[in-house]
């Protein structure tokens, strides 16, 4: 129904028929199904472990005793609120911009959270200091649950790459984190994959190219523990032996 909804009435530029509405809600009611018939059956089929879904902050998610129990992942794909690029997570924009709380109302659900609750931090705070304790936090903890042969995708877009890029992969450096590139990109311009924002709102798209509707795809791995020069040494040796 949300799904739907939203279809129907977030940041259109004119309203959608209940004709409209009502075929657009049969049709996602029964992807709805067929994806998790499909999913029962994959998982079934492939005798491993059940979906496990734990609703709750990535933040100290290491110490989930579901998790913990179970080998480390060998891929993780995330998108995180993109840095200082304004999105509304918990508002619809109904008749072209207006924000309205609707979701909760249709869910019947009270909102108790401002924006930056949904962006892990204000965008107009100096730096954007709180978005980046919030990503490196997050991706600390989901270091610790990885092993060497984890890799980590994200995409994420920056209002300001410039210097939002550089800082950005700070954090997943002070989360544990180290960049790969893929060599088939080394001479695709900066090493990295990019794309642009597909379904922009109607009128982000009448500004045209700027920096918030480009995407980058981040690939990083655990950073390699490095042992102290003489445990190295010492094991250099032993296996020279």
């Amino acid at each position: 129904m949300l799904r739907s909804a939203q279809w129907a009435l977030d940041g259109r530029s004119k309203r959608a028929t209940i004709n409209d509405f009502r075929r657009t809600l049969r049709e996602t009611a029964t992807d709805m199904v067929k994806g998790a018939k499909e999913l029962r059956a994959l998982v079934k089929t492939n005798g491993r472990h059940p979906v496990t879904i734990i609703r709750r902050s990535a933040i100290g998610i290491e110490q989930e005793a579901a998790l913990t129990a179970m080998r480390a992942p060998r891929l993780v794909v995330t998108s995180p609120p993109y840095p200082g690029v304004h999105v509304l997570y918990h508002r619809w924009q109904v008749d072209g911009r207006k924000e309205a709380p609707l979701p909760f109302m249709i869910a019947n659900k009270l909102d108790g959270a401002g924006l930056s609750y949904y962006t892990m931090g204000d965008r107009k705070y100096p730096g954007l200091k709180t978005y980046f304790d919030n990503i490196t936090g997050s991706m600390s903890s989901v270091a610790a649950l990885a092993d060497n042969d984890t890799v980590v995708v994200q995409m994420v877009a920056f209002s300001a790459p410039d210097w939002q890029l550089p800082r950005y992969l700070e954090a997943m450096e002070a989360a544990g984190l180290t960049e790969l590139r893929l060599p088939i990109l080394k001479d695709d311009r900066d090493g990295r994959l990019w794309r642009s924002v597909p379904g922009r709102r109607w009128y982000s798209a009448q500004r045209g190219t700027t920096p918030g509707s480009q995407e980058v795809v981040l690939f990083h791995r655990k950073t390699a523990v490095k042992l102290p020069s003489a445990i190295s040494a010492a094991a250099s040796d032993r296996a020279a032996r």
